[in-house]
């Protein structure tokens, strides 16, 4: 659920901590803040991509590779990655399944994304889909999402950093 009043680890223009401000504060005022983002692969290198639901505030019906959200007052990038994981899909993830990729400076929408990828290997009838954000969710496999990207397809969001972690998933 969106609550535009939550509060968001907002930082300055090198990811540095400063005042927590609410969600509807921080995108008003396009202020530098904190977000995880979560690829999800399975064994077949395949990637898990979700529709965002048409009443988000950011990208709404728009499918994109990853899942997460804002950083909030005092959580670290794991933390809320992991707190995304369930809410989103209902997967129980750990600390230990997170890999960090990277942590990404958008200038677009001044943001710092903290980048991780995890395995999943379950079947898509047993995910958790969070009715107010998450319309549906499907695999794609790597080369289809690397054509999306190079295509810059306007149906999906666009992160600048896609065609690192597309390479770093299939080599690993």
């Amino acid at each position: 659920m969106i609550n535009d009043e939550e509060l968001i680890f907002v930082v300055d223009q090198n990811d540095n901590p400063t005042q927590p401000k609410t969600r509807r504060e921080t995108h008003n005022h396009h202020l530098w803040h904190r977000v995880s983002h979560i690829w999800i692969i399975n064994a077949q290198k395949q990637v898990l991509c979700q529709k965002r639901k048409i009443n988000k505030d950011i990208n709404p019906g728009k499918w994109e590779a990853h899942f997460g959200g804002h950083v909030t007052s005092g959580e670290s990038y794991t933390d809320n990655a992991i707190k995304e994981t369930k809410e989103e899909i209902g997967l129980e993830k750990t600390a230990r399944d997170m890999i960090f990729f990277k942590t990404h400076k958008y200038d677009h929408a001044r943001e710092f994304q903290g980048i991780f990828y995890t395995r999943w290997d379950g079947d898509l009838k047993n995910l958790a889909l969070e009715e107010e954000e998450v319309e549906c969710v499907t695999w794609k496999n790597i080369p289809e999402l690397k054509n999306i990207f190079e295509e810059k397809d306007t149906s999906w969001v666009q992160d600048e950093y896609e065609k690192d972690i597309l390479l770093t998933i299939m080599i690993n």
